[in-house]
């Protein structure tokens, strides 16, 4: 069956070492804090989708679809190039900001 790949030319070669070990190079692991292996044993092809962990004060961002929501519309809106400048000293908008807490 085999996996689909986007890119059907390797990315390079690696021969395992006496103890069965293949290191992936930095420029495969750089910001990957882990991988999950995927095996197709028909062909003996090896998957490895790589992970990358976030802290724990930023986990509410990907369980707040709202959070979400909104950062995307800003992001549509200031590729659009509507952008809108605001004063942070400003106390009115430290006010709005603390209500939606």
């Amino acid at each position: 069956m085999g996996f689909k790949l986007k890119h059907e030319k390797p990315f390079g070669t690696a021969r395992p070492d006496d103890r069965g070990r293949i290191t992936l190079g930095s420029v495969l692991t750089r910001d990957v804090s882990r991988y999950d292996v995927f095996l197709d044993e028909a062909t003996g092809e090896v998957l490895l989708k790589p992970f990358k962990e976030i802290p724990a004060q930023e986990a509410w961002f990907y369980k707040n679809e709202k959070a979400q929501k909104l950062v995307a519309e800003g992001l549509v809106a200031a590729k659009a190039g509507k952008l809108k400048k605001i004063d942070l000293n400003q106390s009115r908008w430290i006010d709005d900001v603390e209500d939606d807490k």
